[in-house]
């Protein structure tokens, strides 16, 4: 598949504000980016500065893998630091329980007490509130999982947090292959447009984390936070990964192939740090989701609002399944979803691209997000897939985020020039058969033109 080259940055000019996409390539110039070196001032970091340096209580949300487990992970060392640059503040944090060593055991919740990391000076009442949603062994999506979820949101009490950090990326690529960038890419962008869904006017903020030492296994996870970075001018990207090129790579941080040790994770906490120190307090910054982006679907009635027949208008059935408007499971005020079952293998749904809209992306990108809702008891996830007559591009098959309405996203599928059919398919059953009839529920479709999605919800 095609694609843009990726530059390297330095360590410098990595923590960037609005990386803005350029014609027929992901990364273009970045005009928040000073080229002498330094960070951008203003980016997701200043709202919960301005809100801190004026004494304010405010919100921290982390999302994590296990390189923000441990108590010496980059993180919470920059959490213990961030405490002690505001003394009169109470910082507690809010830790999750769910991990004991190589198995997930725990009760899908914080601890019952949080971890108070510093008591605050003066009398103040201000608190930092962290919350630190950690799960080693897990996709960025897992959090979205319905088990984990409204737990996740609970300490928020309905308000929104300040700030939402993320460090994923290992994972994704220990569970990915390399066809698979579409997805790959997308399945950074599908959490984080879920969490945009909920909290449309929050920040969001995600560490590139190392690479790794003793291959090039990191470099496309790398490639996909680029990318959805340029999908999301919104998104500020600090940069852990060229503190460890810088040295080589050097064994003396890692203590194995992919995990940084102690010494390694100071690494991270400095990158940490060095963008704190480096941004201005600013209590408004311009926020773009991809969700929340206006869209141009290549193909109408992705949003299922023309269904006057026995199926919605450009919607077709593939083999044996069976769709049917569901009133209960619903999203965003939508009077109905629809309800996909069938128990053959590849039963699902097709929605192709053609005419002048496929004329119009020959030799070009299309993106493809899908608003959908997997009940726990089902078997399998959905997939989704990209086919032309010459290509077939496809979601990876691990289960995740079951019990709650999620995206499923391909970013950049390419279409050749010669291509003379593309659709997108909505599998219920892809590598076996289903053996039970539990139904799929699927809001929105929505197919664009281009490396990125738009969701125009």
């Amino acid at each position: 598949m095609s694609r843009c080259s990726l530059p390297s940055f330095p360590r410098r000019t990595f923590l960037t504000y609005g990386l803005a996409a350029s014609a027929g390539c992901l990364l273009g110039e970045n005009p928040a980016t000073s080229p002498a070196g330094g960070v951008p001032s203003v980016n997701a970091f200043s709202p919960l500065k301005q809100k801190l340096a004026g004494g304010e209580s405010a919100t921290l949300l982390i999302i994590s893998d296990s390189t923000g487990y441990r108590d010496d992970s980059g993180l919470r060392r920059f959490l213990r630091w961030l405490a002690a640059q505001y003394p009169g503040y109470r910082v507690v944090e809010h830790y999750w329980a769910e991990w004991v060593t190589n198995a997930p055991t725990g009760p899908r919740n914080y601890r019952e007490e949080p971890i108070v990391i510093a008591e605050g000076k003066g009398g103040s009442k201000a608190t930092l509130t962290i919350l630190n949603a950690v799960l080693p062994g897990a996709f960025a999506q897992a959090m979205v999982d319905g088990s984990r979820w409204a737990n996740v949101m609970a300490p928020l009490q309905k308000k929104a947090p300040d700030l939402v950090l993320w460090n994923h990326g290992h994972n994704h690529q220990a569970n990915l292959q390399p066809k698979d960038y579409p997805y790959g890419c997308g399945s950074l962008l599908a959490p984080i447009g879920r969490v945009g869904l909920e909290f449309p006017q929050v920040p969001q903020a995600a560490i590139i984390q190392n690479p790794w030492r003793d291959n090039d296994g990191y470099e496309r996870v790398r490639s996909w936070w680029l990318a959805a970075a340029a999908a999301m001018p919104g998104l500020t990207l600090v940069d852990g990964y060229s503190p460890f090129i810088e040295r080589k790579r050097a064994a003396e941080f890692y203590q194995d192939n992919v995990h940084p040790n102690a010494k390694g994770y100071e690494l991270i906490t400095q990158a940490l740090t060095t963008a704190w120190t480096a941004t201005t307090p600013q209590a408004k910054v311009p926020i773009t989701n991809w969700v929340n982006l206006p869209a141009d679907p290549l193909v109408a009635n992705g949003d299922l609002s023309n269904w006057t027949g026995d199926l919605p208008d450009k919607w077709r059935p593939i083999k044996n399944a069976k769709v049917q408007k569901d009133t209960v499971h619903t999203f965003g005020g939508a009077p109905y979803s629809l309800a996909l079952t069938g128990t053959t293998q590849n039963d699902g749904l097709q929605i192709s691209i053609t005419g002048e809209a496929l004329a119009r992306v020959r030799g070009k990108q299309v993106s493809v997000a899908v608003l959908c809702y997997v009940p726990a008891g089902a078997e399998q996830d959905i997939q989704v897939k990209f086919t032309t007559n010459s290509s077939d591009q496809v979601t990876g098959s691990t289960l995740f985020a079951r019990d709650n309405w999620k995206w499923i996203v391909m970013a950049g599928c390419a279409v050749p020039a010669e291509a003379s059919l593309a659709f997108v398919g909505i599998f219920r059953a892809f590598a076996k058969p289903p053996t039970t009839e539990v139904p799929f529920y699927i809001q929105k479709l929505v197919i664009v033109e281009g490396a990125a999605p738009r969701g125009g919800m």
